[in-house]
């Protein structure tokens, strides 16, 4: 079966799955009660799993040199985000995989990678500047390491799945303390190649669990997704892929510790057409926390490695470079 005809009727499955949900929840009145919130006020010590008493519309965004987004989520049933504390991760997973079954949140999402586009911008309108970063013989050229592995300047995504929050008691709630488990769907109509935009619709399915707990002493967040993509440029690959990625900040760790202030990121491509392996990316990080200012400096290295048949046609490369650094410096607040 063609791919793109099976992501659409995963799609439309999903979708429908949603909207029974939505409609069998809808004979309530109550779910006229919904209002939106853009922030969460302390409550102060919480029990283990708890929820407020009506369900509402919810706007969160994150700032990030390398993913910024704005997302709105949308509660299909009358049942509010729940709030988790004191449980482990393991806990966490089991009970977002038993809800994600029967999505009861949809969720909205604008993406843009500010970094990435900024080795576009640079490769594009300013080739001199770009070219004083090449190191040797040029295969390496910084700026291109600095902003590798993002794969679309932007995007338009939508989810179907469960959502927590996770609390903390004595510590004033944060509206992006959340885990997410479910159906993800993005859209973008470029496609990255060595900072070099080229005009391509795709569409990205994916099974998703992802989250994020950040409190005053430590951070953690995780996510791990299995998904296709499908590209309507003939001469970039169709792909399914597996992809981890796992990071923690501690405060109260030394300034050396590695185990405690560290992530990993992998992420392998497959062809949907023959199972030949496209793309691999690694990377590692270390973060060495500074507590006086609540900040951690933040170090990821790693590379990519590209079978030259990812690109066929006007985009194959007669010097095809099949491995890019990554180097991604940050901070973390």
């Amino acid at each position: 079966m063609n791919a793109t005809i099976l992501l659409i009727m995963l799609n439309l499955f999903f979708l429908s799955a949603a909207l029974q949900v939505q409609a069998a929840d809808a004979v309530t009145p109550e779910n006229d009660k919904k209002t939106t919130s853009t922030t969460v006020a302390s409550q102060g010590a919480q029990p283990a799993l708890s929820a407020s008493k009506t369900a509402q519309l919810e706007i969160d965004w994150e700032l990030d040199p390398y993913y910024s987004n704005i997302s709105l989520s949308i509660p299909l049933t009358n049942t509010p985000i729940p709030e988790v504390s004191g449980k482990n991760e393991f806990a966490i997973y089991r009970q977002l995989f038993q809800n994600a079954l029967s999505p009861r949140f949809v969720l909205f999402e604008a993406a843009v990678c500010p970094l990435p586009l900024l080795g576009v911008g640079s490769k594009k309108y300013a080739p001199d500047f770009y070219r004083n970063f090449n190191v040797g013989s040029g295969d390496l050229n910084l700026l291109e390491a600095v902003t590798a592995g993002f794969q679309e300047p932007y995007a338009f995504s939508v989810f179907f799945g469960d959502i927590v929050r996770f609390v903390k008691p004595g510590e004033e709630k944060n509206s992006a303390n959340r885990g997410y488990m479910g159906y993800l769907f993005s859209y973008s109509n470029e496609h990255i190649k060595r900072n070099v935009l080229i005009p391509d619709n795709s569409l990205e399915s994916e099974w998703k669990m992802k989250g994020d707990r950040v409190f005053a002493g430590d951070k953690l967040s995780w996510s791990f997704r299995v998904g296709a993509k499908t590209h309507e440029n003939p001469d970039i690959s169709n792909t399914v892929y597996l992809g981890f990625r796992r990071s923690n900040l501690d405060f109260d760790a030394g300034f050396l510790n590695f185990i405690s202030n560290s992530s990993i990121d992998f992420r392998w491509d497959f062809s949907i057409k023959d199972g030949r392996p496209l793309r691999q990316e690694y990377t590692i990080g270390k973060k060495f926390p500074l507590p006086r200012w609540h900040t951690a400096l933040k170090l990821d290295l790693g590379f990519i490695w590209e079978d030259p048949a990812i690109y066929s046609g006007r985009l194959r490369d007669t010097n095809f470079q099949s491995v890019v650094a990554v180097i991604r410096p940050n901070i973390e607040f």
